[in-house]
């Protein structure tokens, strides 16, 4: 796959913000910087105008909050937490 034309943040040491390309094959990362917009074979995404954060992986999740949904709307957050939902968490197995 080939990201064209995003704004590129890297991971590398100096934490480079570039405005770049990027090859990715197999689900990693294989290269990043201008490719010409040369395809090669691969799918194509425009990627103007937007950020690609590379390896950003989202493993934070709420869903007991979710599932708990509309129960004791009327509460302060840390009120519903406490009395509500850490109760309802604990004993969901």
């Amino acid at each position: 796959m080939l990201l064209t034309g995003g704004r590129v943040v890297t991971m590398d040491p100096k934490r480079r913000i570039l405005d770049a390309d990027v090859v990715v094959r197999d689900g990693r990362i294989e290269a990043v910087g201008r490719t010409g917009g040369r395809a090669d074979g691969r799918t194509v995404i425009d990627c103007a105008g937007l950020v690609i954060l590379p390896g950003l992986v989202q493993a934070h999740i709420h869903l007991c909050q979710t599932l708990f949904r509309g129960l004791a709307d009327d509460l302060a957050l840390e009120v519903w937490l406490a009395k509500r939902i850490w109760p309802l968490e604990a004993a969901h197995t």
